[in-house]
């Protein structure tokens, strides 16, 4: 944490209640939002179909040596 803002925090604990505390925390979501989680993008398997060969995707993935156990 930034020493100037954990400076502020800790004079924050000293001379606010716990009530005042929570009453700041409140104001300082309602003005800066808390940050917004960002999603996986999730992978299209044909989106990338250009950069491989199709060929190469097929032979790769249906025309494998099956295993005998």
């Amino acid at each position: 944490m930034n020493p100037k803002v954990l400076s502020i925090f800790n004079n924050a604990k000293i001379f606010l209640s716990s009530e005042e505390l929570k009453e700041l925390a409140l104001c300082i979501d309602k003005e800066f939002g808390k940050p917004i989680a960002k999603r996986a993008k999730k992978s299209n398997a044909l989106e990338n179909w250009t950069l491989e060969s199709v060929t190469e995707k097929l032979l790769a993935t249906q025309f494998k040596k099956k295993s005998r156990a």
